[in-house]
């Protein structure tokens, strides 16, 4: 790479412009699904009940408002047109009105909104396309009715809009508030641009993979817009390591070609075991069967390695290039306080002062430091234990998106909205007599409000009067017969609750007579969600753990290192969990943050890719302090000099990363996407965390009290003494690298 180095950095260039533009051709093809789990029930039970039944989980939900009155003739005429435009479109199944059913659930409780659900075709990504295309020519002004959309395939559209402009904003806070950092950490603003150059050819490259990636599978839009946030703070970080170490050699004496050299076998070896423990922990998410969570795990293993890839063959061509005028241009020299004539400006990578006495302070009473921080995690924690978890809705959305309005709408003025309705159907067959037990046994469940059949209305156990469907003058009322009998079940409660999953649990296990019922609705999509969630997280969380434990074994020779790397990290995203409940689900900071919509859950599986995410980001940050404590544990052979040397040495090192990759972070905690913001705050939460309280405190004090027992290896492994050589710069013996 130095030999080559106007070669390589053309290429490079050459390159990313090909990216570039292959990335923005690939985002027109990246969908806004994969948020239910693959093998759930409620996928299979669906599809059968839209076919057979005629009654699936409606994907689309228009509210048609006629001000005078949803029952006059022209509200019905107009409302009938509707419907029958949408049964012949394509990628609908069944579409389902007030005015063609004459079910008084359908129309609002003033009675001037009606509704029409629509099923579409099952396929997630095909239902949003089926949107898209619906939509426009469905809403707003049609004769007396005035039209919004809802539902899932709606939100999804209107979600994967909003995240590509966020992708627009997101790039144009983080670039600026990246380089601001870097300047003032580097004095320089060439220095300051090799790290900016890594992170761009890290993303691009990225992005055209993702491209490539749609023509075989689906890809996720917050797939994109996580590689900004994600390869931009990694790459950059790793461009600020070697480009830091690089100083620190030529400081050191050494010419420009040796500099280069030693930078990438230290500090190049940190970055690569760095972003190998972060591809391995992100293959944990591969457990999970959400296209959601993959989509996102495939973009942070590529960028990852792409990061990596730029920082060791980008980042020594361009030290060659620029290196003789690596130290020009301090931007901000004239904001600076000025020290002592004779003082030198300190800047990353150099002894810190303050770092130094910090490390000092932790070593002489690391009990009491270890204590203290540990029971400040443990508190920042509490919320985690009143976590509620649901697939997100329309509720993400800006306030002012039109899925988000129709929603609040739809939920204060029909009591039976569907995120209060479950429906079942029963195998064909079923007689009267067998249909009203089971529908006595099912009112009598609790969390039940009521059960309707086409005969009847059951409450608690018993019979309950109801009023005959009204058919709306000049409509048509009648419908396909389904294969079976169909009943809808309205909970007492909302979806999200502990309760309507309960309910759902008692309708699966509720025997049907003749067969097995089939059971769909928004409070199923919860329990299939968590269930699915809940059953893969032991094993992603143990292969997570082992990849983590066995790569810093390998790097740091030593068997307690590891696990004590696990357990904090346990403890500090239990941190960053408690921190977004305290925020997104119970309502707190909301304006600091740009207003939300608070629904009292959040989402279960952006908050484990914010987990898996901050883990692997934690792991970055262990390896390059132990990878430095370990350098000086090589030459002083004294465990707490060692300690307090390496935090000296890397502690404004890993300060200036965590706030580059907090900047990318800000980027997603701007979005209006609450899903966005979840991972933005989360990330930038658990960074910061990591960065000070957990880095800066409690694992020197840890290794403080565990003392020569942190390099125990067995002997076997010992008897190779040129593995522990590889962590050290190739210099004649002798040499001082406490530098």
């Amino acid at each position: 790479m130095a030999r080559k180095a106007h070669a390589v950095v053309a290429s490079a260039a050459v390159l990313t412009v090909l990216f570039a533009w292959a990335g923005l051709l690939g985002l027109g093809r990246l969908t806004n699904s994969g948020f239910l789990p693959d093998d759930a029930p409620l996928i299979a039970d669906n599809a059968r009940l839209s076919a057979h039944y005629g009654a699936g989980s409606p994907d689309l939900v228009l509210l048609a408002r006629a001000d005078e009155g949803a029952d006059s003739a022209p509200a019905a005429r107009e409302g009938q047109a509707l419907q029958e435009r949408l049964s012949r479109a394509r990628g609908v199944v069944t579409a389902t009105s007030y005015w063609s059913s004459g079910d008084p659930a359908l129309r609002s409780r003033d009675g001037r909104t009606a509704l029409i659900t629509v099923d579409l075709v099952e396929n997630e990504g095909a239902a949003t396309q089926a949107a898209r295309d619906l939509v426009p020519t469905l809403t707003g002004r049609h004769g007396p009715l005035r039209v919004q959309a809802t539902g899932p395939a709606w939100m999804s559209e209107q979600g994967m809009r909003q995240s590509r402009r966020d992708l627009l904003v997101g790039e144009l806070i983080a670039v600026p508030l990246s380089t601001v950092v870097l300047l003032f950490v580097f004095r320089s603003l060439v220095a300051a641009l090799i790290p900016l150059l890594t992170g761009a050819v890290a993303v691009t490259g990225t992005l055209a993979c993702l491209a490539a990636l749609t023509y075989v599978t689906e890809i996720s839009v917050y797939a994109a817009n996580i590689t900004c946030a994600l390869g931009f703070g990694l790459a950059v970080d790793y461009g600020l390591f070697v480009v830091t170490r690089y100083r620190e050699e030529k400081a050191a004496g050494a010419d420009g070609r040796q500099a280069v050299l030693r930078s990438r076998r230290t500090a190049g070896r940190a970055v690569a075991v760095s972003a190998g423990v972060v591809a391995l922990s992100l293959c944990a998410l591969f457990v999970f069967p959400f296209g959601f969570i993959r989509s996102v795990a495939t973009a942070g293993i590529l960028v990852a390695l792409g990061s990596a890839a730029a920082a060791l063959w980008l980042v020594p061509a361009l030290l060659s290039v620029c290196g003789p005028h690596l130290d020009r241009w301090d931007v901000f020299a004239r904001l600076r306080r000025r020290g002592p004539p004779t003082a030198a400006p300190a800047v990353v990578g150099e002894e810190s002062r303050t770092w130094r006495r910090i490390g000092l302070a932790v070593c002489r009473h690391p009990l009491s430091f270890a204590g203290a921080a540990v029971a400040l995690l443990a508190l920042m924690a509490l919320p985690f234990a009143h976590a509620a978890f649901a697939p997100s809705d329309a509720r993400v959305l800006p306030a002012g998106s039109e899925a988000h309005r129709a929603q609040l709408l739809l939920e204060s003025q029909f009591p039976r909205a569907p995120a209060r309705v479950v429906t079942v159907g029963l195998p064909p067959g079923t007689g009267p007599a067998a249909l009203e037990d089971y529908a006595r046994k099912a009112s009598a469940l609790p969390g039940a409000a009521d059960v309707r059949t086409t005969d009847g209305l059951y409450r608690a156990g018993w019979p309950a009067p109801q009023p005959a469907p009204q058919p709306v003058p000049g409509t048509a009322t009648a419908a396909p017969a389904p294969a079976g009998p169909l009943l809808t079940v309205t909970t007492r409660s909302d979806r999200t609750t502990g309760q309507s999953g309960q309910l759902v649990r008692a309708l699966r296990d509720l025997p049907a007579p003749g067969g097995r019922s089939l059971v769909t609705g928004e409070a199923v999509r919860v329990v299939d969600t968590a269930d699915t969630l809940s059953g893969a997280l032991p094993l992603a969380g143990a292969l997570a753990a082992a990849v983590t434990m066995l790569a810093l074994a390998w790097f740091t020779r030593s068997v307690l290192i590891p696990l004590k790397a696990v357990a904090v990290a346990a403890l500090s995203l239990s941190a960053c969990v408690g921190c977004i409940v305290f925020v997104f689900q119970d309502g707190h900071l909301r304006t600091l943050l740009g207003d939300f919509t608070v629904s009292g859950t959040v989402d279960g599986s952006v908050v484990l890719f914010v987990l898996v995410v901050a883990y692997a980001l934690s792991v970055d940050y262990e390896v390059f302090l132990l990878s430095r404590i370990r350098e000086e544990y090589l030459t002083a052979k004294d465990n707490t000099t060692a300690v307090v040397r390496g935090l000296q040495r890397t502690g404004r090192l890993i300060t200036a990363a965590s706030l580059i990759v907090m900047s990318a972070m800000a980027a997603l905690a701007a979005s209006g996407v609450t899903l966005l913001k979840v991972v933005g705050v989360g990330l930038a939460v658990g960074i910061l965390v990591d960065a000070t309280l957990v880095r800066g405190v409690l694992v020197p004090a840890l290794m403080t009290l565990a003392g020569r027992w942190n390099w125990w290896f067995p002997a076997w492994r010992r008897a190779r003494p040129a593995q522990d050589r590889r962590s050290t710069p190739a210099e004649p013996e002798g040499a001082d690298h406490a530098r």
